[in-house]
């Protein structure tokens, strides 16, 4: 823990350094792993949205753009193509964006060195060589302290490998609870059958344990996905079967659904029902995140990109948080206070992961977008 405060000081001091070097005024230091995360933040008065341990999707953070030895330059962020369509980037309020990357002496590749502003800022190219010196400092700094953070990574490991045998523990439990509770259900009719002054409670008893089995096949879809079986289809037709089945639910909240179509779209290899399913619990999460609105509107568009289909789903509901978007998709986290169980969109990521997809989330006040992308066959 001593020496961990020792990094942090001295990796402060650089970014009070950095503070003086660039006019930015949000000065942080970002680590790449699976996600890309804020070790250290340093903000002056009306400085951009970010703090020490924010985290961000890969995709969506702009800093995963720094990929070699040079650094990112981006001047205006709302101008530049490489971030306009980048929802998170209104959210955390970054306007300019100076990125270098911090490279360890053993050659890998550590995380970034940033300066950020709310407000477009062109850097000189001293801000930029400054910035970058800087951020070789850091990299001696990190790359001699890595002895102390070793043990630490260690036990990390050790931990996931605990969770990992819990997890299997659990999948194997489920498996187990399933069967009985088959037979109890059986059961159950039987006896309800018997006595008809019990009949009341009959519903009220079957739909308990239904959706107990719900819940047990969806942890099981979670922790031992089911191989897709795939067939070349087509992914409109998916699509428009499950906007219809869903037609009148949607209306039930006062939600209005647009399917647009843009281009030929070629055909994917996909297992169509594992992929009504996805679709399914995505525009379920779409419309009820409208229900407070008087009027509500999901618009799913359907086009090719780069040898990908992409689908994106948006709604204008109120959007996710900036605080718990990371979040939205692990097992067990949901937004619907108490009615959820939390497994939906986990399941929808064990799919998409299934098909080689990817599945994105971008949002804000205005609403949130989904986007699944699903390569095609050509």
């Amino acid at each position: 823990m001593e020496e961990r405060n020792i990094n942090e000081k001295a990796v402060w001091d650089v970014l009070q350094m950095a503070s003086e070097v660039v006019g930015s005024r949000t000065l942080f230091v970002g680590v790449f792993d699976e996600q890309f995360s804020v070790m250290k933040a340093f903000n002056k008065e009306g400085g951009s949205l970010v703090e020490d341990g924010l985290t961000l999707p890969l995709e969506l953070a702009v800093c995963n753009l720094v990929t070699c030895d040079e650094p990112l330059v981006i001047p205006n962020t709302i101008r530049d193509v490489r971030t306009s369509n980048l929802a998170i980037i209104d959210g955390a309020r970054v306007g300019s964006y100076l990125g270098t990357p911090i490279v360890l002496e053993d050659g890998r590749m550590f995380g970034t060195l940033c300066a950020v502003d709310p407000d477009p800022y062109q850097f000189s190219e001293s801000e930029i060589q400054g910035l970058n010196r800087l951020a070789g400092i850091l990299s001696h700094i990190i790359y001699k302290n890595q002895a102390a953070v070793l043990p630490k990574i260690e036990e990390k490991i050790l931990q996931l490998d605990k969770l990992a045998l819990v997890g299997q523990l659990a999948a194997g439990l489920a498996h187990e609870i399933r069967n009985p509770m088959q037979s109890v259900r059986g059961f159950i009719q039987f006896l309800f059958n018997e006595n008809e002054q019990a009949e009341p409670f009959q519903k009220i008893v079957l739909d308990e344990l239904d959706r107990m089995n719900e819940l047990i096949n969806n942890f099981l879809l979670v922790t031992q996905p089911t191989a897709p079986k795939k067939e070349i289809v087509s992914i409109v037709e998916v699509i428009h079967d499950t906007v219809a089945f869903l037609k009148s639910e949607a209306a039930l909240y006062n939600v209005e659904m647009n399917v647009r179509i843009e281009g030929a779209i070629p055909l994917v290899s996909i297992d169509p029902a594992q992929m009504r399913q996805v679709f399914m619990n995505l525009l379920k999460n779409a419309i009820e995140a409208m229900e407070k609105k008087k009027r509500g509107e999901v618009n799913l568009i359907i086009k090719e990109w780069e040898g990908w289909a992409l689908i994106d789903i948006q709604d204008n509901g109120s959007g996710i948080p900036l605080s718990i978007i990371n979040k939205v998709g692990n097992p067990f986290f949901s937004t619907k206070d108490g009615t959820g169980m939390g497994l939906g969109l986990s399941i929808c990521k064990t799919i998409i992961n299934e098909h080689n997809g990817k599945l994105a989330i971008e949002s804000d006040e205005n609403g949130t977008v989904v986007t699944v992308k699903l390569p095609l066959t050509l």
